[in-house]
């Protein structure tokens, strides 16, 4: 048996100061942006992640709801995690400075004792939001059982797809995830994908969820 859980660098602005005394009181600044062309990265300054504990988000789509929401805060790893319920299934999170960190398990059963392949944190979300950022992570470890080597691996890609000003909520920013999970032994082979867009709002948090379930915006939330 085979149980596999992902419970699962930042471009900055380029700022030149440059000061030329043409006079006493004269002084030049020149601002240079990090871009293309012409255009100017649009970088998210705001907290767009409301992880504190009891925190909640409820969120509806065309036919169903969903309660988003932080549980009792946990110690894994030795590192203190938000717990992050999505209707029931729960994601082990870590706010960082610069990422989202999540926490990743696989583990393999033999003979009915458990295995653990691979335990660690893979970066999920990249800070700061900055439209068009893309990242990528990896986790890959294994272990010999029973004179076999059993590999595990997870891959993570992210990517901002854009950022939309909605009244009342400011500029909402669209993180695209998608996860590969896989358990490899010498005669199966286990692989899990799954794909999500993740909006987020300053200082509001969790604003739309779009998984194969549907497409959830939020329609209530409470947060400190």
């Amino acid at each position: 048996m085979v149980r596999l859980m992902l419970d699962l660098s930042v471009q900055n602005w380029g700022l030149a100061m440059i000061s030329k005394g043409v006079t006493q009181t004269s002084i030049l600044i020149i601002l240079l942006f990090v871009g293309c062309g012409d255009s100017i990265i649009q970088r998210a300054s705001k907290d767009y992640f409301q992880y504190q504990e009891g925190n909640w988000w409820q969120m509806a789509s065309d036919q169903d709801t969903m309660l988003v929401e932080i549980e009792t805060i946990d110690t894994l790893l030795q590192i203190q995690c938000y717990p992050v319920s999505y209707g029931g299934y729960t994601r082990n999170l870590v706010k960082n400075p610069d990422a989202i960190m999540e926490y990743a398990i696989a583990v393999y059963n033999f003979n009915g004792e458990d295995h653990i392949i691979l335990e660690n944190f893979i970066e999920r979300i990249e800070l700061p939001l900055v439209d068009g950022n893309a990242w990528q992570d990896s986790l890959v470890d294994s272990i010999f059982v029973a004179g076999a080597w059993i590999k595990a691996k997870f891959y993570l890609q992210g990517l901002i797809t854009g950022f939309e000003n909605i009244s009342g909520y400011g500029d909402v920013y669209a993180v695209e995830i998608n996860t590969i999970e896989m358990i490899i032994s010498p005669d199966t082979m286990y692989i899990d994908t799954i794909g999500v867009v993740e909006s987020y709002a300053p200082d509001v948090g969790l604003f739309r969820l779009e998984n194969e379930d549907g497409i959830f915006d939020l329609i209530d939330y409470g947060v400190e």
